[in-house]
């Protein structure tokens, strides 16, 4: 009997007791931050502080790694496609969803550069300039994934070299690189 195999390669077992525990494994690795935040506001010896930020990052790092290996190569798998699957952005998106991205893209590096000038000129416009950095990061964010993922992958071969444009051809009517479908009757119309 064939073993059906995900794209990792690794088998497809079924999901027994190793994948629930390596589920609640993750979500115990995130319990250190919880207990670390508020002890940084707490009025303790730095050294203290330090000795305790550090020992809850080894201790979720250790428990990141017993989830993986409670999960194996299949569970890791499978937990990625769910978890994963649910957060990604569109592959293919409509014209008006695109410049509304572009549009919230763009918003956060304009009003990052309009920000740095307005400082000097004007510094009561600025004075309140966490919650407006906060904001413009949320909408970057949110654009990404109202862009799709094939602006995901433009930005990538920003950084890779050997990456090039390939823009869609124009398939107006005459248009020179619709050839001969753009020409009737050897009139352009």
């Amino acid at each position: 009997m064939p073993i059906d195999e995900t794209e990792t390669g690794a088998p497809n077992l079924p999901i027994g007791w190793r994948f629930k525990v390596g589920i609640v494994l993750f979500a115990l690795a995130l319990v250190p931050y919880g207990l670390l935040a508020p002890v940084v506001f707490y009025k303790l010896p730095l050294a203290t502080v330090a000795t305790l930020v550090g020992a809850g990052v080894m201790l979720q790092k250790v428990i990141f790694v017993g989830a993986v290996a409670v999960l194996g190569k299949s569970g890791f798998a499978t937990l990625k496609k769910k978890l994963f699957a649910k957060l990604a952005p569109a592959d293919e998106v409509g014209p008006v969803r695109y410049r509304i991205g572009l549009v919230m893209f763009m918003l956060p590096i304009l009003q990052g550069l309009v920000e740095t000038y307005a400082s000097h000129a004007a510094p009561h416009l600025v004075a309140d300039r966490l919650w407006v950095d906060v904001a413009m990061d949320i909408i970057l964010i949110a654009s990404v994934f109202v862009l799709g993922k094939n602006f995901c992958d433009k930005i990538r071969a920003i950084f890779v070299p050997e990456a090039y444009a390939v823009l869609p051809e124009d398939k107006s009517v005459g248009h020179p690189a619709a050839g001969n479908a753009g020409r009737t009757g050897g009139r352009r119309t």
